[in-house]
């Protein structure tokens, strides 16, 4: 039952207290778990995430419970009440409200996991227990605010596995650990302020993981890992200050199969680094400053498997430079890998048995023919975003490469697929040449590759594909021909491909005819959306009978002939925005499995009878957007609708005759937008009907009857219509009402609604100007409330127990008090933004809201006494909006979120300046913060850069302002941004609806940008369509670039150093020594992500 707004779980349970053994309650508004609980005996699994719980009261758990979730409540403390759960194993409370940490004496001897992450624990209380110790197998301390560890911190507990990132630890005691010392095997203390590792940990003997990434450790110890050396198997050092390896200290650590030395600083290896790593395994040395790797750097690592160079800068590889490891390499990475446009063919070679290569953004012009021919267990290989404009023929060949699956050569600047080069690869799977110069698909271009299912050539500019361009690829589910030059679509190019479920897009181009050709049997899902079609003769999908999914939106289609649709497998067709102005009766016979057809947009005036009367499957109509003023009686006879849309038409009066042959099947019906003018008792003839609007039309007065034959109606919209009607009537044969929109009705008072079933209510737009708990009598389970843009000069007094989102914006309310949110005490949804005729609001207003969530509010600089910091503090806020009325934001919003803050947006038309101190108290997990639709033209050095570091993962979105210029000292300080990375913004950065000026000075950020895909995103790993939808939405972050004749915009991630004069300003930041010799490979998309959720996330 996640996700279903429940506000109790009181109520008869009956028979499944007995039999119930898994619970999933999550995502609801719960504010306790019921005594009755107590007694479901077989419950063995409770989720209760993301609720509103404060409290575990004693006698409310099932007894024999193992697993229970608790995370992203309002515990404050750690419930005593679990000692009592003899069974527990799992305990999750993830993201409550601890200040400190006393763990009770758990009766459970069998703890596997104990998770407290992400709460706000200070000090961790002496445990006090009779006799013996607590054992939890896996302690989660990750995201707190510990700054120190004192001796005996863990004294009485026995643990394998401590989790300690992501706090504020800056000292540890030597005694820290006392008593694990011959127990703990799992230490995570990663994201601290560690200068060194610490003398307890240097005391642990049976360390197998040790994780201090991201900390300040510029030396290691030689004996610092002693007395577990042996048993170390995974060790990260990576994001410090190490300036080489640090042999002395890793030495004895022979059996280690991880080794993580990443984002440091080390500028050189010497041969003999690893001779003692003779199991090492995996070794990444990402992101540090290496120019040369000389012969048999990695000697000794014998049984290396894994090998990440990426983000370095290197300029010489020595021929012999992985002698020693070329038997056992496996993977092998090197993207931004090299300061130097030379292919490093020799060095390779020796590397016989690599199954991956990633050679992504390097500057690569040309590759010899037989680059790749001694990797003959190659699977994958990653070439995307370098400046190859051709590939030799037989780059590729079956005799060579047996085991390739999948190849990336998108986004250089290749104008023809390399002749014999993808023929008879019996194992390759995915081919991506997306984002090329690609003009013309000559026969034979891919054959014979038996197991290909991914092919992408989107993005090109291909004008023609000859006959079996594609032939022998039995298995092609996906073929993307999709943003390209084509003018006609020839079937006969793919006659001979396809598995039993193949889909081709060809969207965006500019097709305007189609060769049916042969027959494609297989294709079953064709998107020919955005071209040029304006006819469909008879005959178009002759040859494609298997069609399921076909889409033509977005076209010039006039007419559509009979028996241009005799598709008997079709199920969605898909006419939208076309310029159909009539159809014929017989304009889709042949549609007998049809169950989704869209018709909106288009300029279709009348229907003809029957019109449907062969779509025996028709489920979904959208004829939305067109002209029709009426329907004649039996045009949906034969079908069986469901959801029918009729908005945005010409209708006076409802077309009732016509909704009889589905008034049993039809639940969801759209009216809006047209221009009926009265209804009555015959209106509606569909006694199924669940949802109906008819908003914005002409109705004025409602006969009491009007709605008398839809009883089972759960949603009604009447908004935009000016309304005169006994509602007490209106409403009492729609029992069941939980939805009623009543926007901009033309209401002074809120009318009497006996809906006692009624959840959500919209009076916004109307000309209220008071409230009272009369009105709202029969509304006691209302949950959302919308009055906006009506007349109050107050906040509503009345009553609503369990309201959850109340909209009061736009209103003239001129005063907020400590009263005004008292009859809401659960609510979790506030908007108090644009109150532009408040001038008091009390600091202790929304103190009663202890639930509050989500917050959007603006700030009164001419309220007496008003800080919005006071107004904050202590609110469990998740996501918030603020609306800056003043024109600096400083000092307002400090200390005024926990660390749960997800979303902070701030606008403004009036804030230009933002301090660098705006944000600097913000801490957390993954927050999201948006600057949008201000007047700010520059942003501050160092203004997001405590963020970086206080937080788990930042997105930032600056779109929608006037900034012109854009720093990477905003992010990154005074650090050189290359040698730090993009993981600092890892969740995306946007930037669109901004005049940035296409200079030297937002050079940077081309490159950034796709730096972020690749390091962040992990976009070389994605599924092709998972990589367009990153990519997608970045081609509308541009820049501005001006000339004394001309203005244009410029895609940022297509922009590189347009000139040789960005050079000099490009090295004086001492961040870009590659920039000047870079021009970006064509990427045309970037994600963020994410939100989001909310909205996820990325850049656009």
């Amino acid at each position: 039952m996640h996700s279903n707004h429940l506000t109790s779980l009181d109520g008869d349970w009956g028979h499944s207290k007995d039999a119930l053994t898994n619970a999933f309650f999550g995502d609801n508004s719960i504010i306790e778990i019921p005594k009755i609980f107590n007694t479901f005996e077989s419950l063995a699994w409770l989720n209760l995430d993301n609720n509103n719980i404060e409290e575990l009261l004693e006698g409310s758990l099932p007894p024999n419970i193992h697993t229970l979730s608790l995370n992203s409540n309002l515990l404050k403390s750690f419930p005593s009440s679990l000692k009592s759960l003899r069974h527990l194993t799992w305990l999750y409370l993830r993201g409550n409200d601890f200040k400190s940490l006393e763990l009770p004496d758990f009766q459970s001897s069998n703890l596997e996991l104990v998770d407290v992450s992400e709460n706000c624990i200070e000090w961790i209380g002496t445990l006090s227990l009779t006799n013996r110790t607590l054992k939890i197998k896996d302690f989660n301390l990750d995201s707190n605010k510990l700054t120190s560890l004192t001796a005996g911190i863990f004294d009485g507990l026995e643990t394998k596995r401590i989790h300690l990132s992501s706090n504020s630890i800056k000292n540890v005691d030597d005694d820290a650990f006392r008593g694990l010392e011959d127990m703990l095997e799992y230490l995570n203390l990663e994201n601290n302020d560690l200068s060194s590792v610490p003398a307890a940990v240097s005391r642990l003997k049976k360390l197998s993981y040790l994780y201090l990434a991201n900390n300040d450790i510029r030396n290691i110890s030689g004996d610092a890992f002693y007395e577990f050396a042996e048993n170390l198997r995974a060790l990260s050092l990576a994001t410090n200050s190490l300036d080489a390896v640090p042999v002395a200290a890793v030495t004895r650590c022979q059996r280690l199969l991880h080794l993580n030395l990443g984002y440091n600083k080390i500028s050189h290896i010497q041969p003999g680094d690893f001779e003692w790593a003779e199991d090492l395994e995996i070794l990444l040395l990402r992101n540090n400053i290496l120019t040369k790797l000389k012969d048999e750097t990695f000697k000794g690592a014998r049984k290396l498997k894994e090998l990440s160079l990426s983000f370095n800068h290197l300029t010489e590889l020595d021929d012999d430079c992985f002698v020693g490891i070329e038997e056992s390499l496996d993977i092998l990475e090197l993207s931004f890998a090299f300061a130097t446009d030379v292919f490093p063919q020799r060095a390779l070679r020796p590397l016989s048995n690599l199954l991956w290569l990633v050679l992504d953004n390097n500057n690569f012009q040309t590759i010899e023919a037989t680059a790749f021919y001694s990797f003959q267990r190659l699977r994958y290989i990653n070439l995307e975003s370098n400046r190859l404009h051709y590939l030799p023929e037989r780059i590729f060949l079956s005799s060579v490469h047996p085991e390739l699956r999948d190849v990336k050569l998108g986004y250089n600047f290749l104008e023809a697929i390399p002749d014999f080069s993808f023929h008879n690869l019996t194992e390759l799977r995915s081919l991506d040449l997306t984002g090329n110069r690609i003009k013309i698909l000559n026969s034979d271009s891919i054959m014979d590759c038996p197991e290909l299912v991914t092919l992408s050539l989107a993005y090109n500019r291909i004008t023609k594909m000859e006959k079996n361009a594609f032939y022998g690829l039995p298995s092609l589910r996906f073929l993307h021909l999709e943003f390209n030059k084509l003018v006609m679509l020839d079937l006969d190019a793919i006659a001979e491909i396809g598995g039993p479920d193949f889909a081709l897009n060809v969207s965006y181009n500019a097709i305007s005819t189609i060769n049916s050709g042969s027959f494609t049997n297989n294709l079953t899902r064709l998107d020919l959306s955005f071209n040029n079609i304006s006819h469909l003769p008879a005959d178009t999908f002759y040859g494609t009978p298997e069609l399921k999914s076909l889409d033509l939106q977005s076209n010039f289609i006039v007419v559509l002939e009979s028996g241009t649709f005799t598709l008997r497998h079709l199920e969605t067709l898909n006419l939208r925005n076309n310029k159909i102005e009539s159809l014929r009766k017989q304009s889709f016979h042949g549609l007998e499995l049809l169950q989704q057809l869209d018709l909106s947009g288009n300029q279709i005036t009348q229907l003809s009878t029957e019109q449907f009367r062969n779509l025996k499957n028709l489920r979904i109509l959208n004829l939305s957007g067109n002209k029709i003023r009426s329907l004649p009686r039996d045009v949906f006879e034969g079908t069986k609708l469901e959801i029918l849309d009729l908005s945005k038409n010409k209708f006076t009066v409802v077309p009732s005759p016509s909704f009889l042959e589905v008034g049993y099947t039809l639940r969801d019906l759209n009216l809006a937008d047209n221009f009926v003018d009265h209804l009555d008792s015959t209106a509606f003839p569909t006694s199924q009907l669940v949802s109906l609007n008819l908003a914005h039309n002409r109705l004025t007065i409602l006969p009491d009857n009007s709605f008398v034959s839809l009883g089972k109606l759960l949603s009604l919209n009447v908004s935009q219509n000016i309304l005169q009607a006994n509602f007490k009537e209106l409403f009492h044969y729609l029992p069941g009402l939980r939805q009623l929109y009543l926007a901009n009705c033309g209401l002074r008072d809120i009318p009497l609604l006996p809906l006692t079933n009624l959840n959500v209510l919209d009076l916004s737009f109307n000309h209220i100007h008071s409230t009272s708990d009369k009105q709202f009598q029969y509304l006691k389970d209302l949950k959302i409330l919308w009055l906006v843009n009506d007349s109050l000069t107050s906040m509503p007094n009345v009553k609503l127990s369990l309201l959850r989102e109340l909209d009061v914006s736009g209103n003239p309310i001129e005063e907020l008090t400590k009263e005004s949110f008292l009859g809401y005490p659960r609510l979790e949804k506030l908007n108090l933004r644009n109150l532009n005729k408040t001038r008091s609001v009390d600091k202790d207003c929304l103190r009663v809201l202890k639930y509050l969530k989500h917050l959007r509010i603006q700030t009164w600089p001419e309220a007496d006494g008003f800080h919005l910091r006071h107004l904050l503090t202590g609110l469990p806020l998740r996501t918030v909006e603020i609306q800056v009325t003043e024109h600096l934001l400083k000092h307002q919003i400090q200390n005024a979120f926990t660390k749960q803050l997800r979303e902070l947006t701030i606008s403004g038309s009036d804030l230009e300046v933002i301090s660098s101190e705006a944000f600097s108290t913000i801490e957390g997990g993954e927050l999201i913060l948006r600057i949008r639709d201000t007047r700010v033209r520059r942003l501050q050095s160092d203004m997001f850069l405590s963020l970086t570091k206080r937080l788990s993962q930042l997105t930032l979105d600056l779109r929608n302002n006037h900034i012109n210029e854009l720093s990477p000292s905003v992010i990154y300080g005074n650090l050189s941004w290359e040698s730090v990375g993009t993981n600092m913004v890892a969740g995306g950065l946007q930037v669109s609806g901004n005049p940035l000026e296409c200079d030297c000075e937002i050079a940077w950020l081309s490159l950034w940008l796709r730096r972020w895909l690749r390091e962040s995103r992990q976009i070389h790993t994605a599924s092709q369509s998972d990589a367009r939808q990153l990519r997608t939405i970045a081609g509308r972050a541009v820049c501005t670039e001006t000339t004394p004749s001309y203005s244009s915009d410029k895609v940022l991630l297509t922009l590189g150093t347009p000139h040789t004069a960005c050079q000099a300003s490009a090295l004086s930041s001492g961040n870009y020594e590659r920039l000047a010799t870079t021009w970006l490979a064509i990427v045309d998309i970037i994600l963020l992500t994410i939100i989001a959720p909310t909205e996820s996330f990325t850049l656009y």
